[in-house]
């Protein structure tokens, strides 16, 4: 009987071994790229390439390895799949063509699990009927009529932050943060004081600080790989401390907006809606439409709002900071773009809103930002909704594409000294590139490709260009922006990585041209302050 019992006890033990030993093979083997699949780096067992994911630069590792194997790349992950679109062509063929089956989106088990749960948060959301209704909605701040209706705010914030340089210009970086988060929450919300709420706005930083450490996937822990890793107690590891608070700080703030909004449109139906100069936030807006066919409840509203804001702030603010680092290394930059707003400066006051659009020069500037340092230099991830085959390679089901938008700003047969701020690029070719425009056209090229490409490109593009101009029109207006000491513009060292590239720390003076230009913002920012108190 004894004998027996040891026999059973040795069999169980056995086929465990077996067991484990199979699951660890079969793992290994998935590890490994499947056939016909894109060339790319020697993929480790177990691991794959995950080790390269390591680097917080991950597009400089992308454009390397175009040399060595071409523009598209496949890696692995462990078991799972990542394709890399390396060049314009290949973006526009998959992206744009295909974008029917290349437009979902992966579902992280941290988001999915620990913080969004059941809510609807535009950065995850996947490529169905809800994304369709997401995108008409938010049209009514980013369409044409919405841009329109939202410049005068633009142009209030702009002159807030110029009058903000004139007494504290030591704090430039704190301002350009209020700035960056305190137009959009007005534009989507209605909230207004966010510039002067010094909590709040470390609430919103704080909150995207967490977010996209825990979005990189050089950070982020490997769960995708390793699911025994959800099981680890709260105590001995960071990631569900910290998704859990984000998960409540995000709550907080989405229906703070949320209230906003509502106390926005009880004003406007009383009638006191003067301050915002008739124009209504995109949330309140969307409430007015809840009683409709179509409409949002007020949790998807939240999230709605609360994830516009996400998307719109860090690249708002990290574009303008790339542009004043940029004016304080290129005295000739700042001195052309001055004498062209200068030409548009009636009685001795800043351009108006309305000749924005004309100031050709400063549109080259924006446009040479986004090239030169795009804030997002590897685009949020998309996944592959069917399996697909594109030059021979074999491309499965369920792979996540990331598209290297480094590239698609640096290729040098495209531009010249890539790595050079040069505005007149864009003067000389509205596409920027030394391709004609007729070619650049004729390929189906675009201006650029910071926003992303495909259904899932940001709609904000005219929101961000108007704030950008509203800024730089009133900045350049104003101040002689003056670096101290040689800025290091080197994407290497002068620029932090992470999913978003952002200036290291850097000084710069802001002086006044002249006591009329001191003075002239301070008597625009008592005008036009109204739309934002």
């Amino acid at each position: 009987m004894a004998s027996n019992s040891a026999f059973i006890v040795q069999t169980v033990i056995g086929l465990v071994i077996v067991y484990v030993l199979i699951s660890i093979v079969r793992f290994s083997l998935q590890s490994l790229p499947p056939k016909n699949y894109p060339p790319g780096p020697p993929s480790l067992p177990f691991i794959g390439n995950v080790h390269h994911f390591a680097s917080n630069k991950l597009h400089i590792k992308f454009t390397e390895w175009r040399k060595t194997y071409g523009d598209i790349i496949g890696l692995k992950a462990g078991p799972a799949n990542i394709v890399v679109l390396n060049s314009t062509a290949v973006t526009r063929e998959l992206l744009e063509r295909r974008g029917n089956i290349y437009s979902g989106r992966p579902t992280d088990y941290i988001f999915r699990e620990h913080i969004v749960q059941d809510a609807q948060h535009i950065l995850f959301l996947q490529n169905d009927t809800y994304l369709k209704r997401y995108r008409s909605a938010v049209r009514h701040l980013l369409g044409p009529a919405g841009c329109e209706q939202a410049l005068p705010l633009q142009n209030a914030a702009a002159t807030y932050l110029a009058y903000n340089l004139v007494l504290a210009p030591e704090k430039f970086q704190d301002h350009l943060h209020n700035w960056g988060m305190g137009t959009p929450l007005t534009a989507i919300c209605g909230h207004r004081g966010a510039q002067k709420d010094k909590n709040l706005t470390k609430l919103f930083y704080d909150n995207q600080k967490n977010w996209l450490e825990l979005l990189n996937p050089g950070s982020a822990p490997p769960i995708g790989m390793f699911p025994i890793l959800k099981y680890v107690p709260a105590f001995l590891v960071k990631w569900k401390g910290q998704a859990k608070a984000l998960r409540q700080n995000q709550q907080y703030f989405y229906y703070m907006m949320l209230n906003s909004a509502k106390d926005e449109l009880k004003r406007s139906k009383a009638g006191n809606n003067g301050k915002s100069n008739g124009f209504l936030s995109l949330m309140a807006t969307l409430l007015q439409e809840q009683g409709d066919k179509g409409g949002f409840d007020n949790h998807q509203l939240a999230y709605l709002g609360g994830g516009l804001l996400d998307a719109a702030v860090d690249t708002t603010y990290l574009s303008a900071l790339a542009f004043i680092k940029a004016l304080g290394a290129h005295p000739k930059v700042l001195k052309r773009a001055q004498a062209e707003v200068d030409s548009f400066s009636k009685a001795g006051k800043p351009p108006r809103v309305e000749d924005l659009d004309k100031l050709q020069y400063l549109k080259a500037c924006f446009f040479e930002v986004l090239r030169w340092r795009p804030v997002a230099t590897v685009n949020l991830p998309h996944t592959l909704d069917a399996d697909d085959t594109f030059r021979g390679y074999h491309i499965p089901k369920g792979t996540v594409i990331l598209q290297n938008i480094w590239i698609d700003s640096h290729d040098p047969t495209l531009f010249p000294a890539p790595d050079t701020f040069n505005p007149d690029r864009y003067l000389a070719n509205p596409y920027g590139t030394d391709l004609s425009f007729e070619a650049c056209q004729a390929e189906g090229r675009r201006i650029s490709y910071a926003f992303g490409s495909g259904r899932r490109q940001c709609p904000g593009n005219v929101y961000a260009q108007n704030g950008f101009l509203a800024m730089a029109a009133k900045l350049v207006w104003a101040f002689d922006v003056k670096g101290r000491g040689e800025l290091d513009l080197s994407v290497e060292t002068g620029f932090h990585g992470g999913l978003l590239l952002g200036s290291e720390p850097f000084e710069v003076d802001f002086v006044p041209r002249s006591e009329m230009h001191r003075q002239v913002i301070i008597d625009d920012c008592e005008r036009t302050r109204v739309l934002l108190d």
